[in-house]
């Protein structure tokens, strides 16, 4: 498996830390426990290039994975604070283009979210993808943190669908962070991503280099989706006041922008436009859950 590395360093005075998400797969490095952080922080620093951010895709059978392993110079005790609760999950996903609304209530098996989904244009609630997901606090103490938000049907026919970030204290000052994004697909959902990789996806890449060339196909949409996730993080934990919404859409995709290549789509002025629409739209739907 192919694997790129960055080690995220403090921002400038008065921004948070830009933080990685991170995922567990099948590279020996990434599927060393988050917990021996010592291994792992050595692994990204061996295997790192410049920046050390460490990134793979990979796929068995019906289902494909994206994942970025990273040191983070962000106390764990700050992290975990950071992202407590499922509030901050659906600040995160809303600001993918991706994701249309994200509405949570309790239940009786834990917090059940339900994530609107489409395609990368304005689309309202019921014109969306409705997919059912359970966000649960897998462990949470001073020396480890893991997240999931998890549903048996995922958006565009996929299925086993799961988002989980682990964290753990590497020292005083910085954090080792893991996110692992997996989905597993039916037979119409590969049908299609065939005939779509073999024409207007034909073109498209991700970060992982094979044989000297980057990443193809479902892998590399994979990685693509989880760079996107990343930057959506990285953009709530530089503005998570409530209020600050534009400005963490506006961030968003100026991070994109630096990997055109990849994740170039919309002009800034119309994912903002599209956006606020869908903003509301999660806002009424969400009154609406908490209501009943």
């Amino acid at each position: 498996m192919n694997m790129v590395c960055l080690v995220l360093r403090r921002p400038r005075p008065g921004l948070l830390l830009l933080l990685s998400l991170a995922a567990s797969l099948w590279a020996p490095a990434a599927s060393a426990d988050i917990a021996d952080t010592a291994a792992l922080a050595e692994t990204i620093h061996r295997d790192g290039m410049a920046a050390r951010m460490l990134i793979q895709s990979g796929q068995q059978g019906d289902t494909a994975r994206g994942s970025v392993d990273a040191i983070v110079d962000y106390p764990f005790a700050e992290l975990s604070s950071a992202l407590a609760g499922i509030d901050p999950w659906c600040e995160i996903t809303f600001l993918h283009f991706n994701i249309k609304a994200c509405v949570y209530r309790e239940g009786s098996d834990g917090v059940l979210v339900t994530l609107y989904s489409g395609r990368m244009h304005y689309l309202p609630p019921e014109d969306a993808y409705r997919n059912e997901y359970v966000f649960r606090e897998v462990r949470r103490n001073d020396q480890q943190l893991a997240l999931s938000i998890l549903g048996t049907d995922g958006p565009f026919g996929t299925r086993d669908y799961e988002i989980r970030i682990e964290a753990a204290p590497l020292d005083k000052q910085r954090s080792l962070l893991r996110l692992s994004y997996s989905v597993s697909y039916g037979l119409l959902t590969r049908t299609a991503q065939r005939l779509y990789f073999a024409t207007a996806g034909r073109h498209r890449i991700g970060f992982s280099m094979e044989n000297g060339r980057p990443i193809r196909g479902l892998r590399g949409m994979m990685e693509r989706n989880t760079m996107r996730f990343y930057l959506a993080l990285q953009a709530y934990l530089e503005s998570p006041e409530d209020d600050a919404l534009t400005q963490r859409l506006t961030r968003w995709h100026m991070l994109t922008l630096e990997h055109p290549a990849q994740l170039k789509e919309l002009p800034l002025e119309e994912y903002l436009d599209n956006k606020l629409r869908e903003r509301a739209h999660q806002q009424a739907l969400q009154a609406q859950a908490d209501s009943t």
